[in-house]
């Protein structure tokens, strides 16, 4: 992958790649498919430490993405996706507000870091020599983050089909979703993992007379509004705007959110 990795290092991981392509049923993987999957497992922190290292697995021309980081944010648009349409079709008895906080557990980083612990992402994942130090590569919310990417990289390779079959497959098949997680756990989850603090809400009006209240909360990150949502108590308004406010925090980059 990169230029200071010697030949034998490149071809060990192009060779491992191969075979992580074949367990996630990538039959006959080309070497564009290869590079997605190479770059959905280069953590940012590995990518700064070599900010010159923008050659591919041979070694020649350059490549838009660094890191995991983009592979990541379309990853999550395609698994919120995948997981609404499994659950649509599989909880059919179930409303839109049970059905919200299910998918919610089951996009969490917990539960995508259960997918990665079992598909052993971590010893493919390139990290920065500092993460490393600190066992960063098996952070819920890194090796997490790298699943999201590997969808994301399938779905570029062959399609929505098949990064959904890759999702009811090799996660919703087996993910044990967290008891009583709700939209508010999952943000706050989110959160702390990547910002190192907790979001916080605010009641941002009440109408309507007092047998008919409406509540209209907002949620908040390092200050700034993420979500907003509304509800009959104050709980369920806190919750549409956790909701809101998860999807929000995994759209935007970390910089944007201060």
């Amino acid at each position: 992958m990169l230029p200071e990795l010697g030949v034998s290092a490149r071809s060990g991981r192009r060779r491992a790649l191969r075979e992580f392509a074949r367990t996630l049923a990538l039959s006959a993987p080309s070497s564009a498919e290869i590079e997605r999957l190479d770059i959905a497992l280069t953590h940012a922190s590995f990518a700064a430490e070599r900010s010159h290292a923008t050659a591919p697995l041979d070694g020649h021309g350059g490549r838009a993405d660094a890191d995991n980081e983009r592979l990541e944010f379309l990853g999550d648009a395609i698994l919120g996706a995948a997981v609404a349409h499994e659950l649509y079709d599989r909880k059919r008895g179930l409303s839109e507000g049970k059905l919200s906080p299910l998918r919610a557990s089951l996009v969490s980083q917990s539960a995508l870091a259960q997918t990665a612990r079992r598909l052993n992402v971590a010893d493919l994942l390139l990290v920065g020599k500092g993460e490393r130090r600190t066992g960063a590569a098996m952070r819920p919310s890194i090796i997490g983050s790298a699943v999201e990417a590997i969808v994301g990289a399938i779905y570029l390779s062959r399609g929505f089909e098949a990064a959904r079959a890759f999702i009811a497959r090799e996660h919703l098949a087996h993910v044990k979703p967290a008891a009583g997680s709700d939209p508010k756990t999952a943000l706050q989850e989110y959160v702390q993992a990547k910002y190192k603090e907790a979001p916080h809400y605010a009641v941002a009006a009440v109408t309507g007379p007092p047998h008919d209240r409406t509540f209209n909360v907002v949620a908040l990150v390092r200050g700034h509004i993420v979500g907003a949502g509304e509800g009959a108590t104050k709980k369920q308004a806190e919750s549409a705007a956790a909701a809101e406010g998860l999807q929000t925090c995994k759209r935007r980059p970390a910089s944007r959110v201060r």
